[in-house]
């Protein structure tokens, strides 16, 4: 019954696109960050009576356990086929340092001369000390070991800011640093497996209005920034 006037609601609210009360999003601490935080103000413009409430956790939390509405995952695929996902962006992984970095140790020319070289790595990454890197037809995997691991990315960009080593993030957190040149990106003819940033909500008959705005919003927000593009190739320094 409690469902039934919850999807009620929705279609109210839906008919006068006016969505209230509270919306509850999760993403990683990065993504939090640097996408959903600056989309606020005009988010609340267009939706003043709606209230955002964000949980950064670069872990994938319970829908239901943690009263979850909308979360920023990047998976391919969710294991639970009562969760709907909407393609956000597809993301390259990169591997740069800083200048300071690569003048004092010198720019790799192969995967292979990464074993002289000092990595920072995202340890929840999928085979984080692994690494899949394809230039043509060749293909390289690579073990690798860490000066610094951590589980949050902003530790892994600040130390490589900080001339500590070289990062091996997704576009989607450093582009910014890479086009101010405070990173230079290496092995730029080499690829690593991309990510796809995903929205994931429960499926439902009818989607709830705040869901939907929200959704609908942040794919729009993404395709005038055309942030995908940006973050599908990187100019080799």
């Amino acid at each position: 019954m409690l469902g039934e006037m919850a999807e009620a609601e929705a279609e109210v609210q839906d008919s006068t696109l006016k969505p209230t009360g509270v919306l509850h999003v999760t993403s990683s601490v990065s993504f939090a960050m640097m996408h959903i935080a600056p989309a606020l103000p005009e988010l609340k413009r267009r939706y003043p009576d709606l209230r955002v409430q964000i949980t950064a956790a670069n872990r994938y939390l319970d829908f239901i356990e943690a009263g979850i509405d909308v979360a920023i995952r990047t998976r391919e695929y969710e294991s639970d086929s009562s969760i709907t996902i909407r393609k956000l962006a597809h993301t390259r992984r990169v591997l740069a340092a800083s200048p300071a970095y690569l003048e004092r140790h010198g720019m790799p020319q192969h995967p292979r001369d990464l074993s002289a070289h000092q990595l920072l790595v995202y340890n929840l990454a999928k085979d984080a000390h692994v690494l899949h890197m394809t230039k043509g037809t060749e293909h390289v995997d690579l073990e690798v070991s860490s000066t610094l691991d951590s589980n949050e990315g902003q530790v892994i960009v600040a130390a490589g800011l900080a001339g500590h080593g070289i990062v091996i993030q997704p576009l989607y957190i450093i582009y910014d640093e890479i086009v101010a040149g405070r990173l230079r990106p290496v092995l730029t003819d080499w690829v690593l497996p991309a990510l796809t940033i995903n929205i994931a909500y429960q499926s439902r008959r009818h989607l709830p209005a705040k869901i939907r705005v929200f959704t609908d919003f942040l794919v729009e927000r993404f395709e005038t920034l055309q942030l995908e593009h940006k973050w599908s190739y990187i100019q080799p320094c």
